[in-house]
């Protein structure tokens, strides 16, 4: 994909021209599309070092507009195309990381019970899992505090649980008594 897009930057614009490929009236929005694309992929794959795909992504916008100055290849350089390189990188990481917080969950590889289904249930879980224990590193959260507070909200989460089967049952048993023409 890199390669596509320096292709592209790097090809003398009349030979572009010439091939019947024509970016001359939206330069702007072709700028940010393929930074789009090419820091979404990137972030993708570079998860860990955000900050120097940042720079490396910025540092290669300069480079083509620094390349394209030269009066061999075009349309020469343009602060504007860099700023909209930039503009395509910052959505390109956003929809990076809003796709990572969103993953698609593997569902178990056949309905009912099944002797390894659990043992699936984690396999799907474990990339979320360690997104979240990722992400809490990276703000800055130790290792520790991050268990501890992951067995204390499976806790409440079961003591959630609990009390909500109480009220069911409660309500099932009035709704019963309703019925059945009985005082509450």
């Amino acid at each position: 994909m890199a390669g596509v897009l320096l292709l592209l930057a790097l090809f003398p614009a009349w030979l572009l021209q010439n091939l019947g490929v024509s970016f001359t009236h939206h330069r702007k929005l072709i700028h940010v599309a393929a930074f789009t694309v090419l820091a979404a992929l990137a972030s993708v794959g570079w998860t860990k070092h955000k900050t120097r795909l940042i720079v490396l992504l910025a540092f290669s916008s300069v480079a083509i507009e620094v390349v394209q100055g030269a009066k061999l290849i075009g349309p020469g350089p343009d602060v504007f195309d860099w700023i909209a390189d930039c503009a395509g990188m910052a959505c390109g990481i956003t929809i990076a990381s809003w796709t990572k917080r969103h993953r698609v969950i593997s569902p178990p590889k056949r309905s009912g019970e099944y002797p390894d289904r659990e043992i699936d249930c984690e396999r799907a879980m474990e990339p979320s899992f360690q997104a979240i224990v990722d992400c809490m590193l990276e703000a800055g959260w130790a290792r520790g505090e991050i268990m501890r507070s992951l067995r204390r909200l499976i806790s409440a989460d079961n003591m959630t649980q609990k009390e909500n089967a109480k009220v069911e049952a409660q309500l099932a048993i009035a709704r019963a008594m309703s019925r059945a023409g009985r005082p509450l």
